[in-house]
């Protein structure tokens, strides 16, 4: 079954599921693969433009051997320091941020500042003191 809320509508949203979804989707595509813990290792995937998305496998040769199926060029062990210039560099378009259930947070981003989370002023805790004080002192 489909997720209908909150893509309803919209028929440009293609979600990347596979590497060779996101290798399709996108030009110069680059992988490196990582060792991460003991066992697993993680194969992520980087655009021309340094957009990137990562996929963990149960070993290194697990990640290298789809790495390598998807016919793109492959790093084991480091980024290089071109394709983490790219990564950094990279700025996601604001049309990343509208496909998201809280377009005003992306895809996954922060809180936003609700204003219970904000520090209060102490000259507006004086006058809210002030006003509770009055109020108690004179009940309707």
């Amino acid at each position: 079954m489909a997720r209908a809320w909150p893509f309803e509508g919209e028929q440009d949203f293609e979600p990347v599921r596979t590497p060779a979804q996101f290798v399709d989707q996108r030009d110069n595509t680059e992988a490196v693969v990582i060792r991460i813990g003991l066992h697993d290792a993680q194969l992520v995937l980087v655009d021309g433009v340094g957009a990137w998305q990562r996929w963990v496998y149960h070993s290194v040769d697990e990640a290298r051997a789809v790495a390598e199926a998807l016919g793109i060029e492959v790093h084991v062990g480091e980024y290089p320091e071109d394709l983490r210039v790219r990564i950094n560099s990279y700025q996601r378009p604001a049309t990343d941020f509208d496909k998201s259930a809280y377009p005003e947070q992306g895809g996954v981003g922060p809180v936003i500042p609700y204003p219970e989370n904000r520090p209060r002023r102490m000259d507006v805790l004086r006058k809210e003191a002030a006003q509770d004080a009055q109020e108690n002192q004179n009940p309707a």
